[in-house]
């Protein structure tokens, strides 16, 4: 048996997403391919095919790899609210760090760690009394603002100084806006584009307390 041939053996779907999420993490997503994948694993891309069906169902693979920093050790408390809202923040986190966030995957993985934070966060809203309508759509906002934000600040995530000297530009176009014909720009140019941290834990509790009082009202 040639090597090719025992590393055929040994393909997995899981040693093959690990071996691609170590491409990605080390050399990025522009030099990853399938066929970059299959020389690293030592094998022909088809090799890879008999796992996959396409590159979009690999990625969903590597994505929810990603995800298992957000529930590991994670625990929930008594209080269903703060769990949804350390979970989030935990979850943007490890959206920029790992990368994960300008992956190109169409919808959720639908694997073990997605399911996971989706189970938590409908369970956090049923404590909370919202009704099954009421819980899937907070879910959904919820969701989509935090995976929004992540996607809208990964390309300056790898780089706290570059994006504190681009919101700085930023600011400084702002603040050369004609006064007469944008007023308000003028007058908030210097406090526009905050940490992203900050906006993002803004948005969020502002959405949470918004569930609050959705439940409360229901009562």
């Amino acid at each position: 048996m040639t090597a090719i041939e025992s590393q055929r053996g040994r393909l997995s779907r899981q040693s093959i997403a690990r071996s691609a999420a170590d491409i990605i993490g080390s050399d990025g997503l522009g030099a990853f391919s399938l066929r970059s994948l299959a020389k690293t694993l030592g094998v022909d891309p088809a090799a890879i095919y008999r796992h996959y069906e396409n590159l979009d169902d690999l990625l969903r693979d590597v994505a929810d790899l990603a995800l298992a920093p957000v529930t590991e050790k994670f625990v929930t408390s008594a209080d269903p609210l703060d769990d949804v809202r350390r979970l989030l923040l935990r979850l943007r986190h490890v959206l920029l760090s790992s990368g994960v966030a300008r992956l190109n995957v169409s919808g959720p993985s639908r694997h073990s760690n997605e399911l996971q934070i989706t189970e938590v966060m409908l369970t956090s809203f049923a404590k909370l009394g919202l009704s099954s309508k009421d819980a899937v759509m907070a879910y959904h906002v919820l969701i989509e603002f935090t995976v929004g934000s992540a996607s809208l600040d990964a390309p300056l995530a790898s780089s706290p100084a570059d994006r504190r000297d681009t919101y700085k530009r930023w600011r400084t176009d702002y603040k050369t806006v004609d006064a007469e014909t944008y007023p308000a720009i003028a007058a908030h140019a210097s406090r526009l584009y905050p940490s992203s941290e900050r906006v993002f834990a803004t948005g969020l509790d502002a959405l949470l307390n918004q569930l609050l009082v959705r439940s409360h009202s229901d009562d």
